[in-house]
This record gives structure tokens, sequence and C-alpha cells, in this order.
């Protein structure tokens, strides 16, 4: 909600919530080293003059934090967006002021949910996307920083433990560790300083104050790290020399160097590591430290006029890492890609996909670089190719629809040492069929809570939607989460809400390779007669109900001559029912009530009728245990005809209809409809004939 509307609702939310009329106290008590709101929601407003000490208006330096001694009721939009940036901002100060006093855990509530929560205000209230961002980066950082300067302390103590014990590789081990945070740390200060700029350009916030907190804790960090570094390592120096800077892959980077220590002894005759660029080569010094190799570059941008080089040592290692660089001037060269083999050809939601491919430059074949897979434009994921064998297969994904399609596979780089390339080849996609399940408790009047779950290859399947459905209204449309399960809370028509309703879940996306699934529950609402009797009434009723059943067995017994059975259908329709129970609507009633309906021009209400008069018909043939979607239905009656696929056709046609008029976004036409009625009748005519099945 970031439109004109929203941003007035939040602020009426707010200003209800949180009234700007206050004396003292405010944020800037409330912001000093506090999480909880509390009374600081009374200093929402802001002053940009303050009296002086003899009372006296003075012009003032801007104030990070807006505090008056009293305010007018009368505040605004500007007012509180005032109050949110404010109250953004000391909480990033808070937290550098905790960082740096070693309150960790309390510098990171700071910058926490609430933080999360009070950035989701300003946005709404303010619509400010560019100052959100620099509010949000800063939170980020400062979070990351936090978490960084946390684990470095307790690392430190397990190195100084570890020194204490007299395990000097284990140490040294941690000291590595140790510098690694260090620079994570450097690099994280510089960060959260350039996001407080972002935020202090152009406005009226002042945050210098934190970001010479943030230094502190940097410059207290770098200050340790050094002594680690002087009693942990040896410090070394790397030079390189190559023969030419023009390279390419099919002419590589041919360079030597030599590596020792910052006094001038050599690292001799040792297998050393390089990182050059963001591959890993090894190598091996002579008695003088020299050493050679070479380099193809692979990734490395056209632009780059330069390639890094760094030598980095084994974590146990005494020596300190170095690096120097290359001057370099790179020509694309265009590789080919083919695929060999794709296992399964026939894939499903869930199942792996390994892709055998062949990535070379001329006869030279091309590890180690990874390649983007996808199924008609929708990704799959990254594979992988070493020594000739293919890494990684991931999995298939639920938006990608069933049948046939093109398998790519691409080099995705642009304006690289390698130039783009891809190859594809055709899959078969099969569709999954997925298990849902729902349930729903009445909570009120005609709310009603439903839940459920939607599953396929024995988890849960994530953002598809489900539409709940009553009587052929769609209440509500929901969102599966990370494990498939849904909740909503629905309000069901009030002419719907008396006595069992069915409700009945729906996903039926064609925009996935899951098979349309429905499951169905039913909730039990109070009848007009319900709401009406006491308890008293029920109780005197009860015992009425069992009188006349007595006098029904007594009067039953003596019945000498069973009631003839009806052939004609229009009889059959019109026989009377069993004493005492209430006589449904005929199904002939039905069907010409639906044929009314098709003459009126209401296709989609014929259908339900004619569907509702085919249900009451064929029910009396078999048992049906518990509510049946439609679908459900279908199944029964064709698992129990002598000839299914003859005897369920007419069935299909108008469970098929019935789907459309009741829960298609389009419905029915008025010929499709008439269709329909001549299949109901005919179900309708056959079900009087033959009569109820045997048990």
């Amino acid at each position: 909600m970031t439109n004109a509307v929203g941003r007035t609702l939040v602020l009426a939310l707010l200003l209800v919530c949180f009234p700007l009329s206050a004396t003292g106290g405010g944020i800037a008590a409330a912001s000093a080293g506090s999480v909880d709101d509390g009374s600081a929601l009374a200093g929402i407003a802001a002053q940009q003059e303050s009296p002086d000490a003899d009372g006296d208006t003075a012009d003032n330096d801007t104030v990070r934090h807006r505090n008056p001694d009293e305010y007018d009721e009368g505040a605004d939009q500007a007012e509180l967006e005032r109050w949110l940036s404010d109250k953004l901002s000391g909480q990033l100060e808070d937290g550098a002021i905790q960082l740096s006093e070693g309150e960790a855990d309390l510098a990171s509530q700071l910058v926490g949910d609430e933080y999360s929560d009070r950035l989701e205000q300003y946005v709404e209230v303010t619509g400010d996307a560019e100052r959100a961002e620099a509010f949000d980066q800063a939170q980020n950082e400062q979070k990351r920083m936090t978490e960084a300067v946390s684990e470095y302390e307790e690392t430190k103590e397990e190195y100084e433990a570890a020194r204490e014990a007299g395990d000097e590789e284990r140490a040294r081990e941690l000291a590595r560790e140790l510098e690694s945070l260090a620079g994570e740390i450097g690099n994280s200060s510089q960060n959260v300083q350039d996001h407080y700029d972002a935020i202090s350009n152009d406005s009226d916030i002042d945050l210098t104050d934190a970001a010479e907190e943030i230094e502190d804790v940097n410059e207290e960090v770098q200050t340790e790290q050094a002594a680690v570094r002087e009693e942990s390592f040896v410090e070394t120096e790397l030079s390189i020399e190559a023969t030419s800077e023009y390279i390419s892959f099919t002419d590589p980077l041919d360079a030597s160097g030599t590596i020792e220590t910052e006094d001038g002894t050599p690292i001799a005759n040792e297998e050393i590591r390089l990182k050059v660029g963001n591959q890993e080569i090894r190598t091996e010094t002579d008695e003088s430290g020299w050493f050679d190799f070479e380099y193809r570059p692979i990734s490395v941008p056209l632009s780059a006029d330069s390639v890094t080089v760094e030598y980095v040592p084994e974590n146990e290692s005494a020596y300190l890492g170095s690096e120097t660089s290359v001057p370099v001037d790179i020509e694309q060269v265009e590789p080919t890609i083919a695929i060999d083999d794709v296992e399964p050809a026939t894939v499903a939601y869930g199942d792996r996909v390994a892709v055998d491919y062949d990535l070379r430059v001329g006869d030279e074949r091309v590890d180690d670089v990874p390649v983007v897979a996808s199924i008609d434009g929708t990704p799959l994921g990254l594979f992988g190719s070493s020594n000739g064998s293919t890494t990684g297969n991931p999995t298939v994904p639920v938006d990608v629809p069933s049948g046939e399609h093109d398998l790519r596979i691409s080099l995705p780089f642009e304006d690289r040492a390698l130039a783009s390339v891809a190859d594809s080849t055709t899959v078969t996609v099969a569709e999954t069929e997925p298990e849902l399940s729902v349930s729903a408790s009445s909570t009120g009047e005609r709310e009603v809570t439903v839940n459920g779950t939607l599953e396929a290859t024995g988890g849960g399947v994530e953002g598809q939607s489900v539409r709940i459905v009553a009587d052929g209204t769609v209440l509500e449309t929901v969102s599966t989460d990370a494990d498939g399960a849904f909740g909503a809370s629905v309000t069901v028509p009030e002419e719907t809400a008396t006595g069992e309703v069915q409700l009945v879940a729906v996903h039926d996306d064609e925009g996935t390779n899951l098979a349309r699934t429905e499951a169905a529950t039913t909730v039990t609402f109070p009848t007009a007669a319900d709401s009406l009797l006491p308890t008293w009434a029920w109780l005197a009723l009860g015992l009425f109900v069992a009188a006349v059943s007595a006098g029904g067995y007594w009067y039953r017994n003596r019945a000498s001559e069973p009631a003839p059975v009806p052939t004609d259908p229009d009889e059959a329709d019109d026989a009377p029912t069993t004493a005492g129970t209430p006589d449904p609507v005929s199904s002939r009633t039905l069907l010409s009530r639906a044929s009314d309906q098709l003459s009126s021009g209401n296709p989609n209400d014929a259908v339900r009728d004619c569907y509702a008069a085919v249900r009451q018909s064929l029910e009396s043939r078999f048992a049906a245990s518990g509510p049946l979607t439609h679908w459900e239905f279908y199944r029964r009656y064709s698992d129990q005809s002598a000839d299914a696929e003859t005897a369920s056709a007419p069935l299909r046609d108008v469970t098929e209809g019935y789907e459309r008029a009741a829960f298609g976004p389009d419905g029915v036409s008025e010929r499709e409809a008439e269709a329909v009625l001549e299949r109901a009748r005919e179900l309708c005519s056959e079900t009087t004939r033959t009569g109820p099945a045997d048990d």
C-alpha cells in the first residue's frame, strides 16, 4: 500500500495510537538505550526553534531529536514523517552506541524487528523510496557489522585460550578467521557510514555521532587484530612478472614471480596456492622462492585492465597472505557448448534433472564454469562441470506447465573473456497428482476459519492459489506458504449459513504441472429453530420426538401391506415420502426449475439445478459416506457401475458442466446448458426405471 490512500490510512492509524499532544520526555528520552516505545510515543512532534536559557527563542543548529515541551494537537502528516525519520535514525545511533559499549545483543535488537516495523510505516506515510532504501541498507549493514563484531569477540576468546594451551596450530587457524572477520568489519564500517551520509543528505537528520561510534568500533577491532597478526604470523611479499599483457583463453597469461617474507627470506620449496581472478592455481616454489604459472581468463570482464594475484596460505601456515596485481588487456573468445544427455527424459515436479554437457574452446575443455539451466525460460538452477563430470542436478519447479518443452543450458556471460553460448534439447514434463486437505470450524454467526495443506512428492508446495468455495460461491482465494499450508477467515453468505454447509478447497492453476484437485469439509451452522428455542424447549422436543417414534414403530408393525413402488418417472417423483421425514425438492421439480432458468437466460443456475437433480437421483443407488465433492461423487458412481465407461459418460458431462457453471470464471453458454439438461433428464429417468441398487 504505497498510494495516497494507503498513506492516509497508516497516518490515521498512527495518529489514533500515538497522539501528538505531549509534554516533556518523549523520543529523546526513550531512544537512549531502550527498544520499547513506551512513553516515547508521547514525543512525536518536532520543533525547528527552541528557547534559550533566558526563555528567548534562538536560532539553533539542526537537532537530531526534536522534543518540544508542549505541542498543539493540530499535527499533520509532515510531523509524523519527521517523527518516524527521527525514530529510525535514533535507533541507528543507539545501536551504534550500544555496539561501542560492548552490548552486541542490545545493539542488534535496536536495528531488529521494531526498526523494520517503523520502516514499513515510514514507507507508507512518506512514499519516499530513496530515503527508505537508505534506512533499509543502513539497518542491514549495521546488523551485519554487529554480528561480525560479536563473532570476532567470541573467536578471539577461543584464540587466546588456544595460545594459553600451547596449541599453536589451532591458534593460527583462529587467527586467520580473525583476520577475515576484521576485514569484514572494516568493509561494513565504511558501508554503514556511507548509508548514514545518504540518510542525512538534504535533510535535518544528523548521524555524525553515530558514524563516530561505528568508526571507533572498527578502529578498536583493527588495533586488536594488528596485535594478533604480529604474534601469530610472518608477513609476506608477493611479486609477479608477465611475458605479455595481451591475453585470452587461447593465449593465456604466462607469468612468474617470487614469494618471500617481509625481511627477504624466500618461502622455498613449498607448494603454494594462488588465487588469480576467481580461479585457484597451485604451483611450487624453488629454493629461491621463485615460481611460474599459466592463467586462462574465463569470466573476467573485457573492461578489466588488471587481474589480482593473491598468495593464500593454508590455515595452519605461519605465513600471512599477500597480493599484487598484473596489468592485462583481454580479448574475447567464443566457446562451444553441447548437451550430450538429459536424465530422465520425462520429468515431473520435484524430480532432479541431470544434464551432461560439454563446454569447449577449440579442443580445450572448460571446467569449473557454472552454466544456467532452464525449461521454457523458467530457471532450474546452475550446473557445473569438473574433470569431465557434470555437477549439480536442480529440481523441476512447480511453475513449469506439463507437456513437451525446451530444456536450455547457457553460459550467461556478457562482455566477458568467454562469449555467451547456449544449447537446447527437448524434455517432457509430466503432470503430478497433488494432495489437498482442508478443515474448517465455525467461529461466529457466519464466520469460518479454514485451514489446509497442498502437498506433492512428499512435501508442501509453496506459492499456489487455493479457492475456498461454498455453494458455488468463491469466498476467498488464498496462497500456500513455504510448507504448503494455507489458512483464511471467510464469511459464508447469509442464505447459505444454515445447517450443514460444505466448503470445497480447489486448486486448478493451469500454469503449473500439478493436476487439478479439490477437497471438501463441512461446518454446521445453527438453523432458525436452533436460534429461537431455549434449552428446556429442546429437551421437551426430544421427549416428544421419542414418543412419536415409539408410536410410529407400533404403527409400522400393524401395517400389513408395503406401499406400491411406482414405475412411472412422474409418479416416482411425486410419491409420498416416509412419514415424519421432510419432503425434499424432487428431481423432477429441480429439472423443471432448470428448464425455467434456461428459458429466463440463466444457464449457470440451470446447470446447478440439473446437477442437484442428478445427484439426488443417483445417491439412492449406493451408499455415500461423508461429504463428497462433485468429482469424488463421479468416481464413486463410476466404480460401482457395471459398464463404467458407458454408464459414467452422461454423469461426466453433467459434472463438467456443473464445474464450469459453479467454479469457472466464464460459466457456461445456453447451448452447453441445454446439453447438460438433456443428460440430466437421461440420468434421472434411468435411475427411476432401475430403482436403487442392491447392497
